[in-house]
């Protein structure tokens, strides 16, 4: 039996916005009902990594809470989602991570085991504060050289917005060419170097990507033509064990949840609603008929440790 997961890094148009005082986060409401509706019919649960600085309205706690219920489950991606994580001392480290780890416990009833970095922004320090946090695994490197242009979009895309230049003061650069595209376990080591099993460690889940480096998760579905994008998700469908395919809420994202008047800097929202859910359930078809059955990525980190160990 192979395996995959279902994964949502869950930035959320409340964070797009800046957070604003008094906004109703479709995020959480109708976007998130199409993304159950679709891992309902076909029958997966997914994992889902919280910006926690959402879970301070009521309202969105009591929707994670409502995943986590169901069998959904929920896992890390900061307190307020800062892109240059790498960047960030220790102790701003231990902050930011600690304070999103103890609300998310609080909001779920049990602490999260899985963590992705914004924007795939990772360093020793991060390892390190997730390992003394005791999480199980981190789905936060990117081993592609898709990166370098990526960044340089997103970049673009917020000129004249205030958090422009955090994009680019990671310090990680070097990461994405030489990171491993395989799963490997680590106390701390951006490579896993010097492993010591008996120590603390965690599993470190690389974004899936082919053997060019190209990297493979939805977003880049809209950005390419689809047959071209087809080609990169079967290629990693059929070289890679542990793979999970990433998806973002603004891949399920209607005109009609967007606020008047507001400016968001993200790619497909001009992407009509059918076509969306069509690339979404295709995807999901290809997964299916590679012989995977989808599982959780704590139970996907599992595997991969049981086997590396």
């Amino acid at each position: 039996m192979k395996y995959a997961a279902m994964n949502i890094n869950f930035d959320s148009l409340g964070e797009a916005y800046g957070f604003p005082e008094g906004y109703r986060d479709p995020s959480f409401f109708e976007v998130a009902d199409r993304l159950m509706e679709i891992a309902d019919r076909y029958d997966f649960k997914y994992s889902i990594y919280i910006i926690a600085k959402d879970l301070e309205k009521p309202e969105n706690r009591a929707a994670v809470r409502r995943w986590a219920e169901a069998g959904h489950e929920i896992g890390s991606h900061t307190y307020h989602h800062p892109p240059h994580l790498s960047a960030m001392s220790r102790a701003e480290l231990s902050e930011e991570l600690g304070r999103a780890h103890g609300l998310i416990a609080e909001t779920v009833g049990e602490a999260p085991k899985g963590f992705i970095a914004p924007v795939w922004s990772t360093s020793a320090a991060v390892l390190e504060t997730l390992i003394g946090l005791g999480y199980e695994y981190d789905t936060s490197s990117f081993p592609s050289w898709l990166m370098y242009p990526s960044l340089a979009k997103i970049t673009a895309n917020h000129i004249g917005d205030a958090r422009m230049w955090r994009f680019m003061r990671r310090k990680d650069y070097g990461y994405f060419l030489a990171g491993s595209r395989t799963p490997y376990l680590t106390n701390g080591s951006l490579f896993g170097r010097d492993f010591d099993p008996e120590a603390p460690h965690l599993t470190v889940l690389p974004l899936p990507t082919t053997s060019t480096r190209m990297a493979c998760w939805h977003t880049l579905a809209f950005i390419m033509d689809w047959r071209r994008y087809e080609r990169i998700l079967k290629s990693c469908l059929q070289s890679l064990d542990a793979f999970y395919y990433l998806l973002h809420p603004a891949d399920m994202v209607d005109a009609s949840d967007l606020e008047p008047g507001r400016t968001l800097h993200l790619e497909r929202l001009d992407v009509p609603l059918a076509t969306k859910v069509a690339y979404l359930e295709r995807a999901i078809e290809h997964i299916l008929s590679d012989g995977r059955k989808i599982v959780t990525m704590r139970e996907l980190a599992a595997r991969a440790h049981e086997a590396l160990i």
